[in-house]
């Protein structure tokens, strides 16, 4: 009977944790995707900003935040944290409509690109470390006239260094 006992709350511990465990990856991955939506839809709005004087919702993109800094390892926070810091090297010149030329928003997009594409990396590698990192953001787009193919990596740093 004793050994009856302790296989059920064995049984019942293991269940317990791995439900946990599974909880937890459903919530990292889910966070992850917000950051990745929530970060296109902030570089759309802030050239809808910059061409036609539209209004930027950042309430969703900090709730994405603010999830991540919850659920997402500190590798995932950081790559988090870099895509936020080019929207605030970016955004008052947009929102402003201050910015001079296709050319500046081409930079801008080329590092938000690449601080996104580094995020996805990130994550993919957290999720699941057998991930071979992306080397394309999820992004389609032609590039700029006169400005041939821009290359976009996942170091932010080459990137600005590309699209300068």
């Amino acid at each position: 009977m004793a050994a009856t006992l302790i296989g059920v709350v064995s049984g019942s511990l293991l269940t317990s944790r791995t439900n946990r465990m599974h909880w937890s990856r459903d919530k990292q991955i889910d966070a992850c995707s917000a950051i990745v939506a929530e970060s296109t839809r902030i570089q759309l709005a802030l050239r809808r900003a910059w061409k036609h004087g539209d209004s930027v919702d950042w309430v969703p993109w900090n709730v994405a935040l603010g999830t991540i800094w919850l659920v997402g390892s500190p590798a995932v926070a950081k790559a988090a944290a870099r895509i936020d810091e080019v929207f605030w090297e970016y955004s008052d010149q947009f929102i402003q409509q201050t910015a001079s030329s296709e050319q500046t928003w081409g930079r801008a997009r080329d590092q938000m690109e690449a601080a996104r594409l580094a995020f996805i990396n990130t994550a993919r590698l957290y999720v699941d470390p057998q991930h071979t990192p992306l080397d394309q953001a999820p992004v389609a787009r032609p590039p700029l006239p006169g400005t041939g193919t821009p290359v976009i990596t996942s170091d932010p740093e080459a990137g600005a260094a590309d699209a300068a």
